[in-house]
């Protein structure tokens, strides 16, 4: 690796200072209040749909994303609700008919960053973290090329292609996957590369930090490409000729950082894990996976962003091959015209860091297209079978290309005398720009049904791309033939940089009025007021007529739906069925929901006679007259006592108390999800807890009256935080000890 270049304290400002301010330019609506959030949703859906004439702005969904209001923006109002109240989150008795909160990785209860939104809220927090991570991402990575021997201003550059390439922009309402793993990559790279310098220093103990933080992030998925990423630095380092390592300390700088981040991450992982055991969550099979890789056609988006449409402009037809499959941000890869034309400059710079970053580009590509790269992958790497979107290991490619386009701009500003570009700029634009007409060629006649709009759209599209190009060659051009001078050429290619990446992305994320986002309404009062122990839930009419999953839950109300990638399976199954859409199953006069106490029920079907409207200021809601209560006793052979109901007299998200009083023996029946880590206790004493009705507790009672008790206390959570804390203890200590004996090392050299 070259090593760095003294740096002076007046030069080396300003490439931060440019990171920061491109983050808080790319997301200024932030400052004046709004969120970045797609909460004009909601305005779509039951009961906020009567609330449009508040908005007269408001003609359609600005970007038409449902899981950030109906996933994301849940889980922070009850996490922060939940903390602010002094409680740790471990159980969401809302949704699924009650299911962990804190198992669920997404909801990043554990996630130290998160804790920004105690002080922001939950609905302004997404534009704040947004920018904190797109900050913090971008200065990790200049950092990690600037240790690498790279210029400030080619750094730079590579900074600005992480923070706003395609994959990063495209999922920023979707925080997991783009901002609160990913941008800990190259934090965990730079840490690593500093540890393989200075071997008695602390930098690989942060390393093992930052891995332990990706971990509490919140996708899985993600992680493992970020581990990816980092075994195969570590290996181009290992096969580096310098500086030489013994393999023992190689393979314990790989393999301590990511154990002992493992093992920060416990509290977290532990849970999850076990949630994905019970979650029923089981592979399709290699074919049907790779039936939902890239197709070789879609990478014309690393050429055209918009070659097949954008949701913003309603005109998205890119999913043609399985539209369960693909959508816009499943397949947005844009890195930009410049950093492609620059990469190729990284070729001569033959060292680790160009094999590296060239090597995870070509992986993360043939995985994407599903070629037996990726196969490695689903039969040798645990849990790849399990693993959805395949194109999303294209993240790192974008960050393979961040590298590779800093090392050819470095190389270019390395050269006193400029030489001439050769032939492979031309070449490659040649073969992008063929590329570009075999697709339209291909998909001809899909575009001409699209019809003379989208063609126009689309016209402008390519010639965005051909100025990019021709204005990336000409600047390409005046380095080499008019010996434009570095400082002039390095400014100039952040500025086209800055205009593509940003004409590209700026206008795709919704920053809307944050009186959108799920105000209380009349008919969400009233269900506070008069639902108490008993569910509600909503069925749809047509198309988005219905109250979006999870947001009963901002509201204190129990549904037996919900929306998220794991959750308890045998509840699951039950309310929802095999293959249903929740939003319209069950049917409303199935005994189902009788069954399972749904009392309240907010829709625009025509209903039976056992609905009652009662409520219909927003919408309209019936009251079930044949709902059961949430808890009953059900003897042996029998459907149900004849006995009054069991009483609540506790009813918080981890604990439950009932009194209870039956002629004969009986089952107390509590239809809330059976999952391990529940606990019963009858009249103190404890009690076991059975499956009953297919999903829900049951406890065994005599004759006589009772208490029953239900605690939540999984011991997943207890085993992974005394591992966690065990492990910030001797990162501390280790952490401590380092900098006692740095400075004393010193001092005797």
């Amino acid at each position: 690796m070259p090593t760095p270049r003294p740096s002076t304290a007046s030069s080396s400002w300003w490439p931060p200072l440019a990171v920061l301010g491109a983050a808080c330019i790319f997301c200024w609506p932030v400052f004046l209040g709004r969120i970045m959030l797609p909460a004009d949703m909601c305005l779509l859906m039951l009961p906020w749909s009567a609330l449009r004439d508040q908005f007269p702005a408001f003609h359609r969904a600005y970007n038409p994303m449902l899981d950030p209001i109906q996933q994301y923006l849940p889980w922070r109002i009850y996490a922060v609700e939940s903390l602010r109240a002094g409680l740790l989150p471990l159980w969401n008795p809302y949704s699924f008919c009650g299911a962990p909160f804190l198992a669920n990785l997404q909801s990043t209860v554990l996630y130290p960053l998160n804790l920004l939104f105690l002080i922001t809220g939950a609905r302004h927090g997404f534009g704040v973290s947004a920018i904190l991570h797109l900050t913090l991402g971008g200065l990790f990575t200049y950092a990690f090329l600037t240790t690498l021997g790279l210029r400030r201003a080619a750094a730079l550059f590579g900074a600005l292609v992480v923070m706003f390439n395609g994959y990063v922009v495209t999922w920023l309402e979707y925080p997991t996957l783009s901002l609160w793993v990913f941008m800990w990559l190259p934090a965990i790279l730079l840490c690593y590369e500093r540890s393989l310098r200075r071997p008695r220093s602390c930098w690989l103990l942060l390393a093992a930090l930052a891995v332990g933080l990706q971990f509490l992030g919140g996708h899985l998925q993600v992680s493992a490409y970020v581990l990816i990423a980092f075994s195969l630095y570590a290996l181009t380092r290992f096969l580096a000729p310098q500086p030489a390592l013994p393999r023992s300390r190689s393979a314990l700088l790989l393999l301590l950082p990511a154990a002992l981040g493992l093992a920060l991450a416990a509290a977290q992982v532990l849970p999850t894990l076990e949630l994905a055991a019970h979650s029923g969550r089981v592979s399709q099979g290699a074919g049907a996976a790779v039936r939902t890789a890239l197709p070789a056609t879609h990478l014309i988006l690393y050429l055209v962003p918009n070659f097949f449409g954008n949701p913003v402009a309603y005109n998205y037809w890119g999913s043609f091959r399985d539209p369960s499959a693909f959508n816009f941000l499943e397949t947005a890869c844009y890195v930009g015209i410049l950093p492609l034309l620059l990469s190729i400059f990284a070729f001569r710079r033959r060292g680790p860091a160009f094999w590296f970053f060239a090597a995870l580009t070509v992986f993360a590509v043939l995985a994407a297209l599903g070629t037996p790269v990726y196969l490695l992958l689903y039969y040798l790497a645990p849990g790849f079978r399990e693993l959805a979107g395949l194109a999303r290991i294209l993240s790192l490619a974008a960050f393979g290309l961040a590298g590779l386009s800093a090392l050819g701009l470095d190389d270019l500003l390395a050269r006193g005398e400029p030489s001439r570009l050769g032939r492979a700029p031309f070449i490659f634009s040649a073969a992008a720009a063929a590329f570009v007409l075999s697709c339209l060629y291909i998909f001809q006649p899909v575009i001409a049904a699209l019809g003379s709009t989208f063609q126009a759209y689309l016209l402008r599209q390519i010639a965005a791309f051909a100025v990019l190009g021709i204005i990336s060659l000409l600047l390409l051009q005046a380095r080499s033939r008019l010996r434009l001078s570095p400082t002039a050429f390095a400014a100039a290619s952040v500025v086209l940089l800055v205009a593509d990446l940003f004409g590209f992305g700026i206008r795709f994320n919704p920053f809307v009025d944050s009186r959108m986002a799920y105000p209380e309404t009349e008919s969400t009062r009233w269900l506070r007021e008069h639902a108490g122990n008993s569910r509600v839930t909503s069925l749809a009419s047509a198309g988005l007529d219905w109250m979006p999953h999870n947001a009963p839950m901002i509201f204190g109300l129990r549904d037996l739906h919900g929306s998220d990638s794991l959750r308890p399976r045998l509840s699951f199954d039950l309310v929802s069925g095999p293959n249903r859409d929740q939003a319209s199953y069950p049917d409303p006069d199935s005994p189902l929901l009788d069954t399972l106490g749904v009392r309240y029920l907010i829709t625009r079907r025509q209903l039976s006679s056992k609905w009652k409207l009662v409520h219909s200021t927003e919408a309209p809601i019936y009251e079930n007259t044949a709902a059961r209560p949430r808890a009953y006793l059900k003897a042996v052979g029998q459907e149900r006592v004849s006995c009054p109901d069991p009483v609540f007299l506790l009813d918080d998200p981890h604990a439950v108390a009932l009194t209870t009083d039956s002629p004969v023996p009986a089952y107390l029946v509590l239809t809330d999800s059976l999952y391990p880590g529940w606990h019963a206790a009858v009249d103190t004493r404890p009690a076991p807890i059975r499956l009953t009705d297919q999903a829900f507790r049951g406890v065994p009672l005599r004759a006589g009256r009772h208490l029953v008790q239900f605690r939540y206390d999984p011991a997943a959570f207890r085993v992974g935080l005394f591992i966690s804390l065990l492990s910030v203890s001797a990162l501390a200590g280790a952490l401590l000890a380092l900098s006692l004996i740095t400075p004393a090392t010193a001092s005797r050299s």
